[in-house]
């Protein structure tokens, strides 16, 4: 039997980033032996014109691909230019009346929404309700979709992570290592974690901290230096898949300050290792981060994160409790390929549900 053709859009799978990892995920699971996966590039990081032949060349090879009627077009959107490029592509796909599974991972569409003007707030909704299913990473961003789109149309799909067949022995370093993961900037916290880390006493709490990241990495390293944080706190830039598993596998405690998010992957990466968590109330954090996983503070309170880092720097029995804790969450809850069986799952409904519906319109015509 010919496997059926799903159309996947979003970010170049060489790009950096969230979107890019989830998709990676998806081309690496069991999925892509039950449909024909064809990953179609809207977007790549880079200059203005790099940019803009991403998206050209993304539009035209879609445009193709859908006269041979794919049974499916999975969109993956962010927010602000991403919203337009994919709204584009949405009003593309339903005049070839192929189903649509859009799916959001846009960690300040909120506030991208709210600041948007009456007309295109307009435009926004009616982009949103085209789609047969939307999907979103918490149950926090389903209550703010369905304010703005059908409920019926909404389905929390959480990030997953592979997990390791095997939980190995807790080991610690004597000195812990606190790891930043994610884009250098403010969104990200990692100037709070700068700021944190620079006002905690070095003789009473050592600690070595590694940040990882693209994005404003000289500013971050001119600030390590300014700070005079250079003896404990270290900026690689950015780092491959390869360099950040072993960075995990190294680390005790992964540090994420977020202004805004939807469901990172960096935590989900560092609790399937077992690292204790520090982050913020934001988006689908807490969804993932209870007492029992690590410690949460609001964005911006820097007084709260230093504390947190001193609590979790100097309790070695309390990040051995959070090390198992986390990966037994992370197996049970947060395992991609139970997670992706549900993406599975809604494929082939979405299909099946669309072959119904041509299959009642012939026989009406009958």
């Amino acid at each position: 039997m010919k496997k059926k053709t799903i159309l996947v859009v979003g970010s170049s799978l060489k790009d950096k980033g969230g979107i890019t990892t989830v998709m990676n995920n998806i081309k690496k699971s069991s999925i892509s032996n039950e449909f024909n996966l064809d990953f179609i590039a809207t977007y790549i990081t880079g200059n203005i014109i790099k940019r803009a032949l991403c998206y050209f060349f993304g539009i035209m090879k879609l445009f193709l691909k859908l006269f041979s009627k794919p049974s499916l077009v999975h969109i993956h959107m962010s927010y602000k230019g991403s919203f337009y490029r994919k709204s584009l592509i949405i009003l593309l796909v339903r005049q070839f009346r192929i189903p649509i599974v859009l799916h959001v991972h846009g960690s300040t569409f909120k506030d991208f929404y709210f600041g948007l003007s009456k007309m295109k707030k307009r435009y926004c909704k009616y982009i949103l309700n085209i789609p047969d299913k939307v999907l979103v990473l918490s149950k926090e961003w389903k209550r703010f979709f369905s304010t703005i789109v059908r409920e019926d149309k909404i389905m929390t799909l959480y990030n997953g992570v592979f997990v390791s067949n095997e939980i190995e022995k807790y080991k610690h370093n004597d000195i812990p290592t606190l790891l930043f993961l994610g884009r250098l900037g403010k969104r990200k916290g990692v100037y709070d974690l700068l700021e944190a880390l620079e006002d905690i006493d070095k003789t009473d709490y050592k600690f070595n901290c590694i940040i990882a990241g693209d994005g404003e990495v000289e500013e971050v390293k001119q600030l390590i230096e300014n700070k005079d944080l250079k003896d404990c706190v270290r900026c690689t830039g950015w780092i491959d898949v390869h360099k950040i598993n072993e960075l995990l596998l190294e680390s005790d405690i992964l540090i994420l300050p977020s202004y805004n998010e939807g469901l990172p992957m960096a935590i989900l990466e560092a609790m399937e290792k077992g690292l204790s968590i520090i982050s913020t109330n934001v988006g689908g954090i807490p969804e993932l981060v209870t007492k029992d996983n690590g410690l949460l503070v609001n964005p911006g309170d820097i007084s709260s994160l230093k504390i947190a880092i001193k609590d979790l720097v100097s309790k070695s029995e309390r990040r051995e409790e959070l090390y198992y804790n986390n990966i037994s969450k992370i197996r049970e809850e947060y395992n991609l390929e139970d997670i992706l069986m549900k993406l599975r799952n809604l494929y082939n409904s979405t299909i099946n549900k669309e072959i119904g519906e041509i299959k009642n319109h012939e026989n009406m015509l009958n």
